[in-house]
């Protein structure tokens, strides 16, 4: 049979403290991590920094030509406004103005604005600093205004195109030269003295607004609004929902449910007998453990009911593995007789045995039902019903057997069947001259291959020998 539930349960029962300690820190680890992650929100603080604009303030320019000569395509007194170039035959004066606000939470500024028209002659050469060969400022206006949020300073000014060329002219007429290239512009400066959004402000702002003189045209280089801000870093803290992991959610209930039903079942099985392990079953244990470990040294052969019978003396040893040392030390193979379940060995005119414990398939709780009887689908219930009284019935024949005498005297009442037919000693001959001749070699694999040639007797054993003797009556009758 299959004794791996038998193991499972010998393993319980003889580390059922350290189970109960596992399972116990299992429900344990099993609530807490499922306390974590169902039971309480958790949650962690962030941190972002923002940029957060306090005040913008914001100087433009704006400009415009009236036409004083009529033509075909402008009427007279028409006013041209903000274009990029205007023709100095009909629109020779530049009308120009500058506004200057500011958006704030809170606050009051003085702003003082002049603009000055500024005309210089510029040194070629590409040079880094450009150096002026000749320079001019002439102002132009003048305003004073206190402004509060969302107010607005403005200012004009005009300027003569066709004069100021002209005037240009004469002073390089003057100098006896016209090296350099002509730069003109309004620059408007604002002084700006106060407080905005609760911070002091003393501070000069400066914008310009270039002019280009061509033969018949002058162009307004304008850029358009300039706007400033000033800014300030904000942090923020935000407490965030974190949800619990994969781990979290599904590794704690599931350790929670292994835990408590391991503690349900083992004391089920603690309670009810279940995992109780006999003397007789931990003794079949142990011999398994024995046959798997010393198989190499074990070898199948039909019972030597011969050597049995002229032993002189007996020892039944313990264990399988002692059976096994002693082998080893008198240089001679362990026999299993298979159906038996019983192992000698022969040194000279003793024999050494060991009476293999027995266990059914019954006897193992935590074996499958189907398990129990080893039984194929095609099997009927009588047939099932047959198969497990015979067990029983051989159980109980095999403790009582037990009860009323030993292994090694069963097996001289076998020998003592099988000499009764000629058959059966020679047979006994042969098996007697193959167990002396195996035992006397030292080499292992070919006693082993050597007695290998052997066959399992029925399920009843004074029946198989009987039988035995019978075949080889009648096997001698037909060879003579």
């Amino acid at each position: 049979m299959d004794d791996g539930g038998l193991r499972v349960r010998a393993v319980a029962d003889e580390n059922v403290a350290v189970v109960v300690v596992v399972l116990v820190a299992l429900v344990g680890l099993g609530v807490f991590m499922t306390y974590g992650a169902y039971g309480q929100t958790n949650e962690r603080t962030e941190t972002t920094v923002d940029t957060e604009v306090t005040w913008t303030s914001t100087g433009q320019f704006a400009h415009q030509a009236t036409v004083i000569n009529d033509t075909r395509v402008f009427d007279v007194g028409e006013t041209l406004e903000n274009r990029s170039a205007y023709f100095r035959k009909i629109a020779p004066r530049l009308n120009g103005s500058f506004v200057y606000n500011y958006t704030a939470d809170s606050g009051e500024l003085t702003a003082e604005a002049s603009t000055t028209l500024v005309v210089r002659s510029v040194a070629d050469g590409g040079q880094v600093t450009q150096r002026d060969y000749w320079r001019i400022e002439r102002p132009l206006e003048k305003t004073t205004a206190t402004l509060a949020p969302g107010e607005t300073l403005r200012q004009s000014f005009a300027q003569n195109v066709t004069r100021l060329e002209r005037e240009i002219e004469q002073i390089q007429t003057e100098l006896g030269t016209s090296a350099g290239t002509i730069e003109t512009k309004f620059v408007t400066r604002v002084q700006l003295d106060g407080t905005r959004s609760g911070q002091p402000v003393e501070t000069n702002r400066t914008y310009r607004l270039p002019l280009t003189i061509e033969n018949d045209l002058y162009r307004v280089n304008d850029s358009g609004p300039v706007v400033e801000r000033g800014e300030r870093t904000v942090r923020d803290r935000e407490e965030v929902m974190v949800p619990p992991g994969p781990l979290w959610r599904y590794g704690g209930p599931l350790a929670l449910f292994v835990g408590v039903v391991g503690l349900i079942g083992l004391g089920y099985g603690r309670y009810s007998g279940l995992l109780l392990v006999t003397e007789r079953e931990h003794a079949y244990l142990d011999y398994r453990a024995d046959r798997a470990e010393f198989d190499e040294w074990i070898t199948e052969a039909r019972f030597p009911a011969g050597r049995v019978e002229d032993a002189d003396t007996s020892i039944e040893t313990t264990s399988l593995s002692g059976l096994v040392d002693l082998a080893i030390d008198t240089d001679r193979r362990v026999i299993e007789v298979a159906d038996d379940e019983s192992y000698l060995v022969l040194d000279g005119d003793v024999v050494y045995y060991y009476d293999a414990p027995t266990l059914s398939a019954a006897d193992d709780l935590l074996e499958p039902s189907d398990a129990v009887a080893s039984l194929t689908d095609s099997e009927t219930d009588t047939e099932r019903a047959s198969e497990q009284a015979r067990d029983d019935e051989a159980t109980q024949e095999a403790d009582a057997d037990g009860d009323a005498q030993s292994v090694f005297e069963r097996l001289r009442h076998r020998a003592d069947l099988g000499s009764d037919g000629a058959s059966t000693s020679d047979e006994s001959a042969d098996d007697n001259e193959t167990v002396e001749s195996n035992s006397g070699q030292s080499d292992v694999d070919e006693t082993h291959s050597h007695e290998k040639d052997v066959g399992r007797a029925g399920e009843d054993d004074s029946d198989a020998d009987a039988a035995g003797a019978d075949d080889d009556s009648e096997s001698d009758a037909e060879e003579t």
